[in-house]
């Protein structure tokens, strides 16, 4: 069975292993990015990792899930936010074939998630959009079973969307909770486990908070179901960890804005592929584009 070279490189790890055509991890690790040396940087990280495991593991070639808006047939980053510095330009799939030898694919991380969720997901649907809520929020869409990456490979950037007059990602992330925590509560460094564990066991600050956050989430989530009329949101992230009762959360949130018909012909669930769903997309846009 073939096997590729698999990397998703994040804000704060780039996640690698090896993964067959038939979306099986035959091994992972991860690794820091250590984003604030700039993105070049990181590069040269992927590729000497690339370099190692190539001398125990034969591969067709290597696929790449990337934070970034990425020109998906140069497989260059044409737009990045504060997280990498100097991302912008950096032509990951040529630097990468030259420095490897193999061909090389590469994707918007939350693209390839909704891939994966596409391929391994068992969504059965044709027409979905996927978010991710972490350190910030990532979208993709998916129209007739095939990826929209828009005019210039952007679409789905709903991060940067403006909810109640804030980017939704400022307000609706997991950065955007603890900044609101820090508001009504110590200023310290939060987790959202933390802040979850305290709004189970009934803080009234932190309560106050996460209702905020719910609210701004739900208005947000909301605003996208109008526009597309999808069958499916599948909901990824971090924050999805809570599980079931983050999403009943979520649900109940969304039914006070979105009207009964949309509400009932829209199914909200959570990812399936967890945290190896950019590395399995990855793979399975490289597939994809090589036509294997």
């Amino acid at each position: 069975m073939k096997q590729y070279l698999a990397f998703d490189i994040g804000g704060t790890q780039i996640k690698y292993g090896i993964v067959d055509e038939a979306g099986n991890i035959i091994f992972h690790s991860l690794m820091d990015t250590e984003a604030h040396h700039g993105g070049l940087s990181i590069i040269e990280k992927v590729i000497n990792k690339g370099k190692s495991l190539l001398q125990n593991h034969f591969v067709e070639g290597i696929a790449i899930s990337t934070a970034g808006q990425v020109d998906i047939h140069t497989g260059a980053i044409i737009g990045a936010g504060e997280t990498i510095p100097n991302y912008t330009g950096v032509e990951i799939k040529r630097l990468v074939t030259e420095a490897l030898g193999l061909p090389v694919e590469v994707r918007n991380d939350v693209d390839c998630a909704a891939l994966g969720e596409q391929w391994l997901g068992g969504h059965n649907v044709n027409n979905f959009i996927a978010l991710t809520i972490g350190t910030g929020i990532g979208g993709a869409i998916v129209i007739d079973g095939k990826m929209y990456s828009g005019h210039t490979f952007s679409a789905g950037e709903w991060g940067y969307m403006l909810v109640e007059g804030e980017p939704f990602e400022k307000v609706a992330s997991v950065s955007g909770l603890i900044h609101l925590v820090q508001k009504y509560k110590e200023d310290r460094d939060w987790t959202g486990k933390e802040i979850f564990e305290l709004y189970d066991g009934g803080d009234v600050e932190i309560k106050y908070a996460v209702d905020i956050f719910f609210k701004h989430l739900a208005i947000g989530i909301t605003n996208l179901i109008y526009i597309f009329n999808p069958e499916k949101v599948i909901v990824g992230g971090g924050i999805t960890s809570r599980g079931e009762k983050f999403l009943n959360e979520v649900k109940q949130e969304i039914q006070k804005y979105l009207l009964p018909s949309f509400y009932k012909n829209t199914e909200i669930v959570l990812a399936n592929l967890s945290n190896h769903a950019g590395m399995v997309g990855a793979v399975y846009n490289f597939m994809k584009r090589r036509g294997a």
